[in-house]
């Protein structure tokens, strides 16, 4: 099973503390992280373009203004994680924990939920147009000020 290497988390922590001027952003383009152990990391702005996360556990990991296009977020446990300003527009997030995540102004149009948990989860100023919620648990799901056109299964 692959994961991100020490090596590579040392290297994006420099390039955040530093605002871009040394390290290196991490940029898992296309990996399989399926199942990997990714709970409680800094990732914020991270690239995972066509990653594949399915069942991985991103448990109160942040991936603030990260790019996920493409990527299969599938069975992940992303509870408790700050999602805040990424971009998952179109991904797929079906049966995932998003349990207590923070969302606020991500872009998750298109996006399918299917399944999902969504207790508790913050959706304020969310781009949620055209996503399918069909069967999600939003129990204390806050989406305050979201766009919601076309959004399939809200309750």
């Amino acid at each position: 099973m692959a994961s991100i290497t020490t090596e590579e988390l040392l290297a994006h922590t420099q390039w955040l503390e530093s605002g871009g001027k040394a390290g290196r952003k991490i940029d898992e383009t296309g990996m399989n992280l399926a199942g990997a152990a990714l709970n409680d990391l800094n990732l914020a702005k991270g690239q995972f373009v066509g990653t594949t996360f399915t069942k991985a556990n991103l448990a109160g990991t942040n991936l603030s203004g990260a790019d996920f296009s493409g990527a299969n977020l599938d069975s992940a446990n992303l509870s408790g994680a700050d999602l805040s300003g990424a971009d998952l527009g179109g991904v797929s997030l079906r049966h995932a924990n998003l349990s207590h995540a923070n969302v606020r102004g991500a872009d998750l149009s298109g996006a399918n939920l299917e399944g999902a948990n969504l207790t508790s989860a913050d959706f304020t100023n969310a781009d949620l147009i055209a996503a399918n919620l069909n069967g999600t648990v939003q129990t204390g799901m806050i989406h305050t000020g979201a766009i919601l056109a076309d959004t399939q299964g809200l309750k």
